[in-house]
């Protein structure tokens, strides 16, 4: 008889509590997954896009480590910490997530997990 978990089916959701986008400014985090879809409120941005993020809280070396990456690691590799999930409107970030994504789909890069700090710049967000 099959098992379900043997047959390495991972369904493609966000995971994690939901988290106010102001709590995350200027905070060091690191993206594991995006999903940018029509947004069901719209008028309240030009673009008529949402995108929602799946981050961790993760705690961060002062060097990086063999692969390059400073967050702290769990055995499997990936970021050791809280996983939370936030949504944004904000059309600089998901423009900007979107040409990020393209490059890095045209030069065969992995993007995720990215390690980034949101800054809000007057009304404006930017990854940095």
């Amino acid at each position: 008889m099959a098992r379900f978990g043997d047959l390495g089916i991972r369904a493609d959701c966000i995971i994690g509590k939901g988290i106010d986008f102001d709590e995350l400014f200027d905070r060091r985090i690191v993206v594991e997954k995006v999903k940018i879809e029509s947004s069901k409120f719209t008028g309240k941005n030009q673009s008529g896009l949402r995108m929602q993020m799946q981050i961790v809280l993760a705690k961060f070396n002062d060097e990086p480590d063999a692969l390059g990456d400073y967050f702290i690691k769990n055995d499997d590799g990936t970021p050791k910490g809280e996983r939370r999930c936030a949504f944004t409107g904000s059309d600089i970030l998901i423009e900007t997530m979107q040409t990020a994504m393209e490059q890095c789909r045209t030069n065969g890069v992995e993007l995720f997990p990215m390690d980034t700090t949101i800054v809000k710049v007057g009304k404006c967000f930017n990854f940095t």
